[in-house]
């Protein structure tokens, strides 16, 4: 059975996401695009958000992507209205159920490759342009 959030086969998503989250901690070279790795990610399944968790992980990725800042940027930028004292609003889910009703996505993890640093940061970036493309194209 494929994921019915992301549609990748056999639901190896979660695994490979584990896998690679793993890599991105092990080998700083891989860990270059940690940052996008978990905001695609979690953008393709959004049941593990909030609606306003998954659109603060949108505009997040836009910034990354589009405007070209940084995660340590972004950090100083946000860190107070990321604050879980301070924000207005939850990132998890409160009932696991999606926000979005999407299941096909261009890209999924299952795209990108590992076979060294080099490939493996220009699949995630690229799985997470085309994520960014079809996420801004859902209507909310």
């Amino acid at each position: 059975m494929n994921c019915p959030e992301c549609g990748a086969t056999d639901n190896l998503c979660q695994s490979r996401f584990d896998e690679f989250l793993a890599l991105e901690f092990s080998d700083m070279s891989y860990g270059e695009v940690h940052n996008l790795t978990v905001a695609t990610y979690m953008l393709q399944h959004s049941s593990k958000l909030s609606l306003e968790g998954w659109m603060y992980e949108r505009d997040l990725l836009r910034e990354f992507i589009v405007e070209k800042k940084s995660p340590s940027l972004i950090r100083q930028q946000v860190k107070d209205s990321v604050d879980s004292g301070k924000r207005t609003f939850t990132f998890k889910s409160k009932d696991g159920r999606p926000v979005i009703n999407k299941s096909t996505w261009t890209r999924t993890i299952l795209d990108v490759r590992a076979e060294n640093a080099e490939v493996y940061c220009a699949d995630v970036n690229t799985w997470a342009q085309a994520v960014l493309k079809d996420a801004e194209a859902i209507a909310i």
